[in-house]
């Protein structure tokens, strides 16, 4: 994902001459419809924003039928959340202003700005499965840990919909929480989270482990110099090999994935190829430093580290279904270069795409559009997902049991 870049009103102004005044659903629908149509460039086959128009507005009518005249924004998300789920791109989305301010979050080296216990989870047959925990927060401090079982939210079966209720109540709930067959109840609150997902780095046994959870940066914050800082630290402590684990890791910003690679390789980069002639730009890797090229243009330094390394430990890459965007980008750069092997399940599938999310809409929310194909330096294309050199499928029963097979794995290729 590269940086958002608001899109400027006089750009597609023409285009809403003739609904302007029509009602805000209808406003709503013409902008959405135009940045999609006019901007993607994903593997889709998307319409032009006015076939796009023409396909959907019987879907906006038939919601705006009752009074066409003071049809709200509501009915326009309603009709781009379908041409969204029927584009079927797992980069295309309409964005809401949380979404939006927890990547500023992000950014900034903060969690999200709701509250919340601190926890990932997945749904089981017995409720639902920790598959992070997030140090810091309240869920960690409680002793909950990834593979704990949380049964009951108070007295309702544990689901994503009971969780997230009892965590927006800001009051204080119990979850009932099972350890491989052994229960136990904990009083909770949820809170903001500050610093909970900043890189973590655990040694043990020699090998270095290394979690990632998205590549966002700022002035004031960068995922890649936490990722340096930790490879450091690895061989300080006379680590014998990596485990960089990218499981459930968010997107953030190619470049900053590009710039954390180069704590393990030297040279590498992409291309952004977009739809219009003459603005493709070439990002390079060249020992811990990163430049940008936009076509026909000099090559101009984009970024660095303060304090770079280039390891020679051995590294072994962790993936899943749920490690998207950019950071599916790392899993690529480390493994085409044949510096890692990557273990897991093939990714998220938004490896070969990238662009913005453009906006502000006038609800005040962003449509992020597939606006960029991703190209090797030589011009071939990037695969849609890292395919691992190791299968291991998710096994929530197993991690249920207190083991991780991906990461046993990853443990036994390192020995």
């Amino acid at each position: 994902m590269t940086s958002r870049t608001p899109l400027l009103a006089g750009l597609f102004a023409t285009y809403f001459l003739g609904s302007a005044l029509a009602s805000p659903a209808q406003d709503l629908f013409d902008q959405a419809t135009f940045l999609i149509g006019f901007y993607y460039n994903g593997p889709a086959q998307v319409q032009s924003f006015r076939d796009l128009r023409k396909t959907y507005q019987p879907q906006l009518d038939s919601l705006c039928a009752v009074d066409k005249d003071k049809c709200g924004y509501d009915a326009a998300r309603k009709v781009i959340q379908s041409i969204v789920q029927n584009i079927n791109d797992p980069f295309t989305q309409l964005m809401d202003n949380a979404e939006l301010a927890n990547e500023q979050r992000y950014g900034a080296g903060l969690g999200p700005a709701q509250p919340r216990i601190g926890v990932w989870t997945r749904q089981v047959p017995q409720g639902l499965i920790v598959v992070e925990s997030f140090p810091g927060e309240p869920a960690y401090e409680a002793g909950i840990r990834r593979g704990d079982v949380i049964t009951s939210v108070g007295t309702a079966p544990a689901t994503p919909t009971t969780l997230s209720a009892a965590e927006a109540s800001k009051a204080a709930f119990n979850l009932s929480v099972s350890r491989q067959g052994t229960g136990k109840t904990l009083s909770l609150t949820a809170k903001v989270a500050d610093q909970a997902m900043q890189p973590t780095l655990d040694i043990n046994n020699g090998i270095a482990y290394l979690k990632v959870y998205h590549f966002y940066a700022s002035q004031d914050f960068s995922t890649a110099e936490h990722i340096y800082d930790a490879v450091h630290k690895a061989e300080q402590a006379g680590a014998k090999g990596i485990v960089l684990d990218l499981r459930n890791s968010l997107t953030g910003y190619d470049s900053e994935a590009l710039l954390a690679a180069g704590a393990f390789i030297a040279k590498g980069g992409f291309i952004y190829n977009r739809r219009f002639q003459g603005l493709n730009e070439t990002h390079t890797l060249d020992n811990a430093k990163i430049y940008n090229q936009p076509q026909g243009q000099d090559k101009q330094l984009e970024n660095q580290v303060p304090n770079p390394i280039l390891t020679k430990l051995p590294v072994v890459v962790l993936v899943n279904r749920y490690t998207n965007n950019s950071a599916e980008m790392l899993a690529y750069f480390l493994q085409s270069a044949g510096r890692a092997k990557v273990v897991g399940e093939p990714t998220a599938g938004a490896l070969a795409i990238s662009g913005n999310a453009e906006g502000p809409l006038i609800n005040g929310e962003f449509v992020a559009v597939s606006s960029l194909k991703m190209e090797n330096l030589d011009g071939s294309p990037f695969p849609a997902r890292v395919t691992p050199d190791v299968l291991v499928p998710q096994d929530l029963a197993a991690l249920s049991n207190g083991r991780d097979l991906a990461l046993e794995k990853a443990l036994e290729l390192l020995k």
